[in-house]
């Protein structure tokens, strides 16, 4: 029952509802001879669609490698601008505060160095063992 109501198939059936209605209108305007309102709406809006179909087209055709490389440049120079700002407003934000200025400064590696710090004992007795030199063959 639910592969009936899954939104992919319901979508296919309202699909195919509407091809159907499609096909009904035009058959009853073949055999009135007169014009419905959804034909009368598509030759006013025909010349809309058709002229952005061309202006389309025609930016597409005038697309070469060298003008593509520098269209995707330009985007990439603003998003890439645009990021950066975002990243210094976002970083004085941050540095305003003092807790998120010693998380940043720990993440950057930056801050005080404890010497007894909250490292596990395994970790500690390594540390405190002098290194052994390994013999060479």
């Amino acid at each position: 029952m639910s592969t009936f109501l899954d939104p992919i198939t319901l979508s296919f059936y309202i699909s195919f509802v509407g091809i159907l209605g499609m096909f009904g209108f035009k058959v009853i305007e073949i055999k009135s001879g007169k014009k419905t309102w959804i034909s009368k709406i598509g030759e006013k809006t025909d010349h809309i669609f058709r002229n952005s179909y061309f202006f389309v087209k025609k930016c597409i055709h005038q697309i070469n490698k060298k003008n593509a490389i520098a269209l995707i440049q330009w985007i990439a120079y603003h998003i890439l601008s645009w990021t950066r700002e975002l990243y210094i407003w976002v970083r004085r934000k941050a540095h305003a505060h003092p807790p998120s200025k010693m998380v940043i400064d720990m993440v950057r590696g930056k801050g005080e160095v404890k010497k007894n710090g909250g490292v596990s004992f395994f970790l500690k007795s390594i540390s405190s063992k002098e290194v052994e030199e390994v013999p060479k063959k």
